[in-house]
């Protein structure tokens, strides 16, 4: 098992390229030492913003109301070192930072794994959830009737309708 630690980053953020629809998700860490770019999917991003929001209410905190989003921007260059499979997330009850813990997807065996340990503040953790959150909204408009995503251009078809007509209201 390969192990990279970072236990005091000064930098921690979920982001994307392409266009909507097209998108490839990134996780990126970074320390006075190294910068970690890792792949994960839409949903996994989704995720991890929920589970931090449900760890700070826990502790009696919440997701961020307003930070700064260019702070939180993806940090050139972004080439992925792995896909990140598991996902892990608590609190260190000594020194209560939020504890994030990514195992690589596909794996036959643990000695095979590639495994982040991220350890990262509260105020690291309401944004990163906060950022994950708008990260996420940035897709495709979900249909009102069956939550699929829509295209660009607001066509689909919706098997609420059994792909008959247009979606109205």
């Amino acid at each position: 098992m390969s192990e990279i630690l970072f236990p005091e980053p000064h930098h921690i953020t979920v982001g994307y390229t392409g266009v909507p629809g097209e998108r490839t998700f990134f996780l990126q860490v970074e320390d006075d030492h190294e910068r970690l770019t890792l792949l994960l999917e839409k949903a996994q991003v989704a995720g991890i913003g929920d589970l931090l929001g449900q760890v700070l209410s826990r502790v009696d905190d919440t997701p961020a109301t307003d930070w700064d989003r260019d702070a939180m921007a993806l940090r050139e260059p972004v080439a992925a070192a792995w896909r990140i499979g598991e996902i892990g997330i608590g609190v260190d009850p000594d020194t209560e930072r939020v504890l994030l813990e990514l195992t690589s997807v596909g794996v036959e065996d643990d000695e095979d794994a590639e495994v982040a340990r991220i350890a990262i503040d509260r105020d690291q953790a309401r944004r990163l959830a906060a950022h994950a959150a708008a990260v996420v909204e940035q897709g495709r408009p979900e249909c009102e009737l069956c939550g699929r995503p829509t295209e660009l251009d607001g066509s689909h078809v919706c098997p609420a309708t059994n792909g008959h007509g247009a979606l109205t209201r």
